[in-house]
């Protein structure tokens, strides 16, 4: 059931999800627990701390649930074709849109520094050692557009994931690895895939020429995360008609990734144990249960915050 009214919802959807990602207006994305519709507001539980928050409706483009699954779709700030038509549907009044050019305006008067925390410069890396070497083959403009959608929109701030087009002639970036924007890094995924450690095999992405935003930098780690998949699972499914395709994609994760300093290679973080394995030597109280096959994602970011 969907509800068509600006502030009029149905009681039996004021629960979304009991975990999830949420997208604002100016693509931040948040980690959620619980979260429900109260009043005007989102109103959902903080992870890391077991703090409840709100967050107006107004400014929340997209709800997540952990299963990657839309739950809620804000069309008045999101026109695409691929939008899902599923969640409920706001109506924007004039007082919301004054409220949504006073956010764009503060967005952007933000002032960024224009060298990452290690050091990098402003600038597109075309190759592993050119990143390593923090030596950028190009300082064009460029800005960050969106995965999703034929024509694809510009977007403001800095956002988790996304394409890079030159702003001279509008020209997509591929076949790079790094770019550090307005100090902060991103890694293509595609340089993820071709630089991960040997063990991490099979993992693929819809999105490969799409970059990923350095969450975490540290002596020994960097960290980000990428919706990834196994594609032997994702191939078997697509294979099998419906049914498959609910296979293939419940089988998208948000993955833990680290960039490891000293090897020159990424780890993905392919499933629980994996994940396991990997942090038990270098902080123990960081395994997991495994209670599903895939981490607590957000315990994997504090056990990271760790050992970083």
């Amino acid at each position: 059931m969907v509800c068509m009214a600006s502030i009029s919802y149905c009681n039996a959807q004021n629960f979304l999800a009991q975990k999830g990602i949420l997208t604002s207006a100016t693509n931040e994305k948040i980690a959620f627990e619980r979260i429900q519709i109260m009043g005007s507001d989102f109103q959902y539980v903080e992870p890391s701390t077991g703090e409840e928050k709100k967050i107006p409706l107004k400014t929340v483009k997209i709800i997540e649930d952990e299963n990657y699954k839309r739950v809620f779709t804000n069309r008045n700030i999101i026109v695409s074709s691929e939008l899902s038509s599923q969640g409920i549907v706001l109506e924007k009044t004039k007082s919301d849109l004054v409220h949504d050019a006073l956010v764009q305006t503060k967005v952007l008067k933000v002032e960024y520094d224009s060298i990452a925390k290690n050091g990098c410069p402003d600038g597109i890396y075309y190759t592993k050692e050119d990143f390593i070497n923090k030596d950028p083959n190009s300082k064009e403009a460029i800005i960050p557009k969106e995965l999703v959608g034929w024509e694809k929109d510009e977007l403001t701030g800095l956002p988790d994931e996304c394409y890079f087009y030159l702003i001279n002639g509008d020209k997509k970036i591929k076949k790079v690895f790094a770019i550090c924007y307005r100090g902060n890094i991103y890694f293509q995924t595609q340089a993820i895939l071709d630089n991960r450690n040997k063990k991490d095999k099979a993992q693929t992405n819809d999105f490969p020429n799409g970059f990923v935003k350095v969450r975490s930098i540290g002596e020994n780690y960097y960290y980000t995360e990428a919706v990834l998949m196994n594609k032997w699972v994702q191939g078997l499914g697509y294979s099998g008609g419906i049914v498959g395709a609910g296979i293939a994609s419940s089988s998208k994760n948000y993955k833990g990734i680290v960039w490891d300093v000293k090897k020159k290679e990424f780890n993905i973080f392919k499933n629980c144990k994996d994940y396991n394995d990997f942090i038990k030597v270098l902080y123990p109280e960081g395994v997991q249960e495994c209670k599903n096959q895939q981490p607590d994602i957000w315990k994997v970011r504090q056990a990271i915050e760790k050992i970083k």
